[in-house]
């Protein structure tokens, strides 16, 4: 056979034998692509709002390693620090309303004696702060009157102010010299007795009134009122309000006898 009948031969058959051509543009129309992620399916679908993020974890770990670290009695300090300054606060009020108490019996009773005025403190320009009558004068008695002697003229002023400023029933200094001050004591009348016992009933209310507030503060030094610790704060309270209500008690009765 010759060649040039051969080659039509070939191109009869592949022109019968072929389907019809598809463009290569419709080829890559037609095929879907996915976007490259390195994240598989499986584990985005698992990811929840629970799952923590390394940073989180290791929070976590270095919150566990803080707590195995603290001092099992570390609590306990915190409690006792507390109780002692709110008793020191308790004691401070307690011990100066049954001074003031003491004074108003004494009064009462007529008795004429320098604890009459162990109340008084005086607030000097150049002191630090208030200081006791005792710390700046002497007192004696004469008779039926209290003498106050300050030591430094210039003070006299502030101690006689300070005497007035205490407000104690019967007691109105007079000035007699340079430093001297007389504070006549004539024995008290019903009605005077009656305004003494008032002063002293009062005293006690403002005596409990900082112990509320001392337990106020410890209560919320100890982190509110149902915390470790309320209770002994309660404690000190009441025994502090009990003993000050039995001064009263003791107080009264000792005016009846007056």
């Amino acid at each position: 056979m010759r060649p040039t009948i051969a080659r039509s031969a070939i191109r009869a058959i592949s022109r019968s034998t072929a389907g019809p051509s598809v463009p290569a543009r419709a080829v890559l129309a037609s095929t879907s692509f996915r976007t490259f992620s390195s994240t598989t399916l499986a584990l985005k679908k698992n990811k929840g709002p629970n799952v923590k993020s390394p940073k989180q974890k290791l929070k976590v770990v270095e919150d566990d390693e803080a707590g195995a670290n603290d001092d099992p009695g570390a609590g306990e300090v915190v409690i006792a620090d507390v109780l002692e300054k709110t008793q020191g606060k308790i004691e401070k009020a307690v011990h100066w309303a049954k001074a003031v108490i003491f004074e108003g019996v004494e009064r009462g009773r007529g008795r004429v004696t320098p604890a009459l005025l162990d109340s008084v403190r005086v607030q000097l320009p150049d002191g630090p702060g208030q200081c006791h009558l005792n710390a700046v004068a002497s007192i004696t008695t004469k008779g039926n009157a209290l003498f106050v002697e300050v030591w430094d003229t210039d003070a006299t002023k502030h101690v006689e102010s300070a005497i007035h400023g205490a407000n104690l029933p019967g007691i109105s200094p007079q000035k007699t010299g340079a430093n001297t001050l007389k504070i006549p004591i004539s024995r008290p009348t019903t009605e005077q007795r009656a305004e003494i016992l008032r002063s002293l009933s009062n005293t006690v209310e403002a005596a409990k009134q900082q112990i509320r507030m001392a337990r106020t503060d410890g209560f919320k030094h100890l982190g509110g009122r149902k915390s470790n610790g309320t209770d002994e704060v309660q404690k000190l309270v009441d025994d502090a309000s009990k003993e000050l209500d039995g001064q009263m008690v003791l107080a009264k009765k000792e005016f009846e006898k007056a």
